[in-house]
């Protein structure tokens, strides 16, 4: 009876809270956290693929939609939503680390949330729309056409500016879909979960950008920034990879690909919210860019989906030791944002100097469990920085 009364004060708090707040954390909020002039000046443009059916979501429009459970039982009542402002209270909840975002409604009848169709990029000739910060590419300085100024997208971006020491800044742009739809291998699809953060790093020495970072699935490749497409000066992506294309990957019983082209042109810098992120104290504080932006959902321990479905549920199968339905991912702070290395994963970090549209990519799996205790810092080497 105690711990029930317990959740009941949780969903009342969350709910009161739910009815005051969205993006803006205070009306009075300030600070004087600015982002470097160059971060936004080598802001990546991005390229969204053409025939995609889940498109980038705003992460506030997801909470709506979603109950936080701890494994499977939910803790509150479906009608009380999180909020940007209050995610991290579910970590008093065995730390936070087996709470689930749960889809509302049946993920398999596509309700429209999960496909953020309306958050297709824009481009609209004329308009007032501007970048965030004082830096606007000069159209002299585009050189790739057809389309060669980004649209903007009603789903923000996450900007987190990291300086590591030694001339070393690292910008992260973090990109939330509501769904991700797993590949198709001999006929079967795995890899399907609600919630997906998909991010780029580009990292600077003094000022001046020296090499990118695209997270490709849980792996990712870096580049020189030398190597990668340009519009102007800024970085052109396709979806998080270099080129556009089939992109291939190696399975144990077959070959399995995505699919980029150059869809829709996204710029980030059009609506973004960006903070400035000490690791070494663990402190996230919102940019005077965007003073006001919430900084409490950064440090939710869970997960941002579903936990991935049981066997028993007639929505779940496994293929080979991959499962149609994994769990949802954990949010930027457990991307390795203290990294040494340009590269997400630990050890070796291969930065290529040129693009290479025909490389094979090795499969990093899609196991229907994560469910370990990551934790956010390790021992920090000042000399060991990629440049």
């Amino acid at each position: 009876m105690i711990e029930l009364r317990r959740v009941m004060l949780v969903g009342h708090v969350l709910l009161l809270s739910a009815l005051s707040f969205g993006w803006t954390e205070a009306a009075n909020a300030s600070n004087s956290y600015d982002i470097p002039d160059y971060v936004l000046e080598y802001a990546p443009l991005v390229h969204l693929f053409s025939g995609e059916q889940f498109w980038p979501c705003d992460i506030q429009d997801h909470l709506l939609h979603v109950t936080p459970h701890l494994n499977y039982t939910p803790l509150q009542a479906e009608a009380i939503h999180p909020t940007l402002q209050n995610l991290d209270r579910l970590n008093q909840w065995d730390g936070g680390w087996f709470v689930y975002l749960h889809s509302n409604d049946n993920v398999e009848e596509r309700p429209a949330w999960l496909a953020g169709e309306k958050n297709i990029p824009v481009f609209k000739p004329g308009s007032a729309q501007k970048p965030i910060g004082r830096y606007q590419m000069p159209l002299k300085d585009q050189k790739s056409p057809p389309q060669v100024q980004g649209g903007r997208s009603d789903a923000p971006a996450v900007l987190l500016v990291v300086d590591k020491g030694q001339g070393i800044v690292d910008a992260f742009w973090f990109f939330f879909y509501s769904y991700n739809l797993g590949p198709v291998v001999l006929g079967v699809r795995f890899g399907n979960h609600v919630g997906d953060w998909e991010h780029s790093m580009i990292r600077f020495k003094d000022g001046k950008p020296v090499s990118v970072f695209l997270s490709e699935h849980s792996g990712g490749e870096a580049y020189t920034y030398e190597a990668v497409e340009k519009i102007g000066k800024r970085a052109r992506t396709h979806a998080m990879y270099a080129t556009p294309g089939i992109h291939a990957f190696v399975l144990p019983l077959g070959l399995l690909h995505d699919q980029t082209d150059r869809g829709p042109l996204w710029d980030p810098t059009l609506n973004s919210h960006t903070y400035i992120y000490d690791f070494l104290d663990d402190e996230l504080h919102a940019s005077s860019h965007t003073p006001s932006a919430p900084t409490n959902w950064f440090y939710f321990k869970g997960r941002w989906g579903d936990r991935s479905y049981p066997l028993t549920d007639s929505r779940q199968y496994e293929f080979v030791g991959q499962y149609h339905y994994v769990s949802g991912p954990l949010g930027p702070r457990f991307k390795r944002l203290y990294r040494r290395t340009v590269c997400q994963s630990p050890g070796y970090c291969d930065i290529r100097n040129k693009l290479d549209p025909d490389i094979i990519r090795v499969w990093p799996g899609v196991s229907k469990e994560d469910d370990g205790q990551p934790g956010w810092k390790e021992t920090y080497v000042d000399d060991d920085l990629d440049s």
